[in-house]
């Protein structure tokens, strides 16, 4: 009869066929050339989707419509309630660039605020994809 492995013993063993794992991964199905390739072709897949989206968004609901009806769309708790000014849709809603003084997302922090900050995020999740994978 067999005896049960020790719960060190079973760690190593667990470790080991996680090495194995990795090894053969990287060594018999491609590595890092089937990571880029992979990575690379589903880009491509959600370039494409997200173009599809787009044109299928315009042409159900054009640009002239979708502007009046944009500014149409008020929440009821907000038509209810006239002392309310919360929920209508800004003036300066479909500009990119707003004011730097009177809006809710001005131009200067949007420009160097939001860049930033992206910008420092998506490093930091690259940096922390690849410990992970490690």
């Amino acid at each position: 009869m067999l005896k049960p492995l020790a719960r060190s013993t079973r760690l190593q063993y667990l470790h080991f066929l996680s090495y194995r794992s990795s090894i053969f991964i990287l060594f018999y199905s491609g590595g890092l050339a089937a990571v880029i390739y992979t990575d690379a072709l589903q880009t491509a897949i959600m370039i494409i989707g997200a173009f599809v989206l787009m044109i299928l968004s315009f042409v159900r609901v054009p640009y002239d419509e979708l502007k009046v009806k944009y500014f149409q769309a008020i929440p009821n708790e907000t038509l209810n309630n006239p002392n309310i000014t919360c929920g209508y849709p800004r003036n300066d809603a479909f500009h990119i660039f707003r004011d730097p003084v009177t809006s809710d997302l001005p131009w200067p922090g949007m420009v160097f605020g939001i860049t930033v900050s992206a910008t420092w995020y998506w490093c930091t999740d690259q940096v922390r994809t690849v410990h992970i994978s490690y």
